[in-house]
């Protein structure tokens, strides 16, 4: 069977295409100008600090042109661009200017700067031409001796208007084939450029997998450590005292009855906090409340005993594994303390909702306040979101987002978090449910 033609749509989509990658292409020269010019600067040191504002400008124009060659294409970005901070060390600019991330860029601009001029040009120019020889030619006759018609060559008679017409058919027949054709090699080539390659993908993978197991254990060790603690300076001193309270009153009911009963009492007391205090650290492990209520539920019990007003949407939420749950459970609890605690807002706002993407659906917590902003999420090592900040505290060192932070990575999920001077704080993180 022979493979279908382009439709007209089809043929108009791909005009519509090229245009577009024409009309990127002016931004796409003037970075890859800015970058020659930059380039000698380099070895000095001295152009390694302009280096992150082009790079983010490069890195705008490339996300850009994938998204468009992706919705021509109809096809997946296969992972997530890197977030690129505002400031660097001078060993980390190095870094950044080899990054294979960077390399990519760097070729799709030359690839971009090369061909989609031309390939607009030609999308735009081909049927033009063609519609201007057809109809022009015929009317040579209008056009006076010594200033004859000027197309592809002087039409001074029916012969040469005659080859004029043809000549624009020709090109008609080409802007009908070569439109489809140039954008499929356009957008294919942005996509495999800056698609990493399988190896890369894989390794990149493996790196991530790396850092959530480590992060997985790291915050598996400081809940223990927790729970430990938790035993020792509570329940556990409080079985203690039971054993003491009961002790005394052994011995004072050998002697007189009635002077036991106050220790009796005293023991059933610390018995019951040390109840209490069990109860809490069960809780803190896994809250029976979301096996009764779900997470829907167990979020509208956290958002009810705010003490800032909360609005609560849940609409969309479905069903996630058992840990994926209790994890979203804790950095909504630690969230809405922090917002607490810090944010000085008036009002709070909270989604919870699965996201359907590629191979997966993700568990998406956001919590935004009406705050005063300001606060940051301190960088961990070797991430690049730096310039990263969220519903904590205003000295951007505090522990809860930190927690929040582990206990996302730990599940390969990721925090995303914006608090400009002034507010409003955004904090977003997103938990793949098949972990």
């Amino acid at each position: 069977m022979l493979p279908a033609r382009p439709s007209l749509e089809t043929r108009l989509s791909a005009v519509r295409f090229l245009l577009r990658e024409m009309l990127a292409w002016p931004a796409s020269l003037g970075v890859l100008v800015a970058g020659v010019v930059l380039l000698p600067f380099l070895p000095l040191g001295v152009g390694l600090y302009p280096v992150p504002r082009l790079l983010a400008v490069l890195n705008l124009l490339a996300s850009r042109a994938q998204a468009r060659a992706c919705a021509y294409g109809s096809a997946v970005v296969p992972f997530d661009r890197r977030r690129l901070a505002d400031r660097y060390t001078f060993g980390e600019l190095a870094a950044l200017v080899s990054a294979p991330e960077t390399k990519r860029d760097v070729s799709w601009l030359l690839f971009h700067a090369a061909f989609a001029l031309l390939a607009g040009c030609l999308a735009a120019g081909l049927p033009l031409a063609a519609l201007l020889y057809v109809v022009a030619a015929p009317f040579w006759t209008l056009f006076p001796s010594d200033m004859p018609l000027e197309l592809a060559f002087p039409v001074t008679g029916w012969p040469a208007a005659g080859a004029t017409v043809l000549l624009g058919l020709v090109y008609g027949y080409a802007a009908w084939l070569l439109p489809p054709w140039l954008a499929r090699r356009l957008s294919g080539g942005t996509l495999g450029i800056l698609s990493p390659r399988r190896y890369d993908e894989l390794s990149r993978r493996i790196q991530d997998l790396s850092t959530a197991r480590a992060s997985a254990l790291t915050a598996h060790a400081a809940e223990l450590r927790r729970i430990e603690r938790e035993l020792h300076d509570g329940a556990q001193n409080r079985l203690v005292g039971v054993v003491m309270m009961l002790g005394l009153a052994q011995r004072a009911a050998e002697t007189d009855p009635a002077a036991a009963a106050p220790f009796i009492s005293r023991a059933q007391d610390a018995a019951t906090e040390a109840l209490a205090g069990l109860r809490e650290a069960v809780h803190d492990i896994y809250p029976p409340i979301l096996d009764e209520l779900g997470l829907g539920g167990a979020a509208s019990a956290l958002t009810s005993r705010s003490p800032i007003p909360c609005a609560l949407d849940a609409h969309g939420l479905l069903r996630a594994p058992a840990a994926v749950e209790s994890a979203a459970y804790f950095v909504l609890a630690e969230a809405l303390t922090n917002a607490a605690r810090h944010s000085n807002a008036s009002r709070i706002e909270v989604v919870l909702r699965t996201e359907a993407i590629p191979h997966e659906d993700v568990l998406v917590v956001r919590v935004r306040d009406d705050g005063g902003g300001g606060a940051a999420l301190p960088p961990s090592p070797g991430s690049g979101s730096g310039s990263e900040s969220g519903t904590g505290s205003e000295s951007g060192g505090g522990t809860g987002l930190a927690g929040i932070a582990r206990r996302a990575s730990a599940f390969g999920g990721k925090l995303i978090l914006t608090s400009p001077p002034g507010g409003p704080t955004d904090l977003r993180v997103e938990l793949p449910c098949a972990f």
